[in-house]
């Protein structure tokens, strides 16, 4: 089945089951406690996501100077 046909059959009831989830959700008093506990866990999360693409950042970078150096080097090595 092609995606395009499972978005057209499946995307109407996957809403409406959304919606009504959500609007359940909304209507339910929320707690300060629960709140903090979900804002404590998301900036960690973030954090941590952070650390992770500076991390690999760093290792692209590197990696590309690394084979700069040597492409230079095999250069000047082929040419005596």
């Amino acid at each position: 089945m092609k995606i395009r046909n499972m978005v057209r059959k499946y995307a109407a009831p996957v809403l409406v089951a959304g919606s009504a989830l959500v609007s359940g959700i909304a209507s339910a008093e929320i707690d300060a406690a629960a709140v903090t506990a979900v804002k404590t866990a998301v900036i960690a999360d973030a954090g941590t996501a952070s650390a992770a693409g500076f991390a690999i950042m760093a290792v692209v970078l590197s990696l590309s100077i690394g084979f700069g150096l040597l492409q230079t080097f095999a250069r000047k090595g082929a040419q005596g």
